[in-house]
């Protein structure tokens, strides 16, 4: 049997994930949207380049 005290600091620690739990969630959707986005971006720049260097290659 665990004692008082632990199950006391484990139900705290439970009740404060659970608080946060909602925040925590809002700022990682946030930082995956701009990974996403900065990945995005990024191979949307290479296939331009790409592009541009065939147009710019003489046949």
């Amino acid at each position: 049997m665990l004692s008082a005290p632990v199950v006391i600091v484990a139900t705290i620690c439970a009740l404060i994930v659970i608080y946060f739990l909602p925040r925590l969630a809002s700022v990682g959707r946030k930082l995956y949207g701009r990974y996403r986005r900065r990945q995005r971006n990024q191979r949307l720049e290479r296939e331009r380049q790409a592009q541009l260097q065939k147009r710019a290659q003489p046949h």
